[in-house]
C-alpha cells in the first residue's frame, strides 16, 4: 500500500477533530437533576368541626365507687342523747338515735313549717360556727303500728334547719326505710334546740340528725 502524503495526513487529521468536535457539542453532560414529587395532603372539608373536636375537653367517666369512695369524709351527724323505751315487751316504741355518719343521699322528702319557703334563715356555713345547736327538748317519735307488727327496725337520717330561736324550720329526710320517714319527720319538726352561734351571736344552721327506731323484747 502506498504511504500517504503529508498533505493527506493533515487533511484526515484535520476533519477528525472537526468531527470530534461537533460530536462533543451533541453529548453534553446535562447536570444533577432534582425531581420534585408532589405530595398530594387531603384537608378536612371543615376546618372548624375539626378545631372544635380537637378543643373539647376530654371526659373520663368512672364508677360510683370511684366517684364516692366509702373514705370520703362526711357531715357529722347529730342524735338524741338518751334511749327511750316503753315498759312494753314487744312492740316498744322508742328512739336510738346515736351520734354517727352516713353517705349523704338526694333528698327525696322536703316539708317546710313556713309556708313561704322565701322567709327561711339563712343558714352560716358550718366550719363558721364556734358552738353546734344541742337539743334541749326531745320528741320520742311514734313508732308506726305495720313496723311494730312486723318486728321492723331502721333509722332516718335528716337535715334538719334550726333557726336563731332554736326552732326547727326544714326538714328533708337524707335517707332511711321509707316506713319510718313520717313518723321520724313528724317528731323532728317538734325538737327544740339550743342554737348554734358565732362568737357568741346565735345564728341559723344545717345539721344531720339520725333517729333509730329499735324494738325491745
Amino acid at each position: 500500500m502506498e504511504a500517504l502524503r503529508p498533505w493527506q495526513v493533515s487533511f484526515l487529521f484535520h476533519v477528525g477533530c472537526a468531527l470530534l468536535i461537533v460530536g462533543l457539542s451533541f453529548l453534553r453532560i446535562a447536570p444533577d437533576e432534582v425531581y420534585e414529587i408532589p405530595i398530594q395532603v387531603n384537608e378536612p372539608k371543615d376546618i372548624q368541626n375539626l378545631t372544635e373536636i380537637k378543643e373539647k375537653p376530654k371526659v373520663v367517666l368512672k364508677s360510683v365507687n370511684e366517684a364516692f369512695p366509702e373514705n370520703k369524709p362526711t357531715r357529722e351527724i347529730f342524735g338524741a342523747s338518751r334511749d327511750s323505751h316503753t315498759d312494753e315487751k314487744v312492740g316498744a316504741e322508742g328512739i336510738d338515735a346515736k351520734k354517727g355518719n352516713t353517705l349523704a343521699k338526694e333528698v327525696d322528702k322536703t316539708e317546710l313549717l313556713e309556708s313561704d319557703a322565701s322567709s327561711l334563715p339563712t343558714p352560716t356555713e358550718e366550719y363558721l360556727v364556734s358552738e353546734m345547736p344541742v337539743p334541749i327538748s326531745e320528741i320520742r317519735p311514734v313508732y308506726p303500728k305495720i313496723a311494730k307488727e312486723k318486728e321492723i327496725e331502721g333509722s332516718v337520717a335528716m337535715d334538719v334547719l334550726i333557726d336563731e330561736a332554736g326552732k326547727v324550720r326544714q326538714v328533708s329526710v337524707i335517707e332511711g326505710e321509707e316506713i319510718f320517714r313520717t313518723s321520724a319527720m313528724e317528731a323532728m319538726r317538734k325538737f327544740l334546740f339550743r342554737p348554734a352561734k358565732v362568737d357568741g351571736k346565735s345564728v341559723a344552721v344545717r345539721i344531720r340528725y339520725a333517729i333509730k327506731f329499735k324494738l325491745e323484747f
